[in-house]
């Protein structure tokens, strides 16, 4: 089972500038992603100029030939990197038993509507943060205008 990079995107963690990527994504392209240069369980997704750092699923490395996430002995990775080995995140009760990439999972925070969760592919639950000002908006499944997401903290 090889996992898609776009399934991973959801896990980004930090930007940063990089010359390699083009200085605006094009919305009719797949983003541009490139290999971590020293973690060989992380890649690097092209946002507008920046790189944002992103971890493949505990198990697998990142293939940059295939540009996705691998087993280590299809990823072909640079010797010397030290993947992470921390075990797996345990299934959240609130994600579905099957994932569907065409119908993501979204969970409100419990307690910060600026916040939310997604399922992931092992169904865990990720979470995420709103730009500043905006709440999530369990309706339509988006960061919203807080008179719009009607959340009270």
């Amino acid at each position: 089972m090889k996992v898609s990079a776009c399934l991973v995107l959801l896990l980004a963690a930090a930007v940063l500038a990089d010359d390699r990527c083009p200085p605006q994504d094009d919305p009719e392209q797949p983003p541009v992603l490139l290999a971590h240069p020293t973690d060989c369980d992380k890649f690097l997704i092209c946002n507008h100029g920046t790189t944002v750092v992103s971890k493949c699923p505990p198990g697998l490395l990142w293939n940059d030939s295939q540009k996705q996430c691998d087993y280590p002995s299809q990823a072909q990775c640079a010797p010397g990197v030290t993947p992470n080995t921390e075990p797996a995140p345990k299934p959240s009760p609130n994600c579905p038993p099957e994932y569907d990439p065409d119908h993501m999972v979204y969970i409100p925070h419990e307690t910060d509507c600026g916040k939310y969760y997604i399922c992931d592919p092992y169904g865990v639950e990720l979470e995420q943060t709103c730009p500043s000002g905006l709440h999530w908006n369990p309706v339509v499944n988006y960061c919203d205008f807080p008179e719009l997401a009607h959340c009270e903290e």
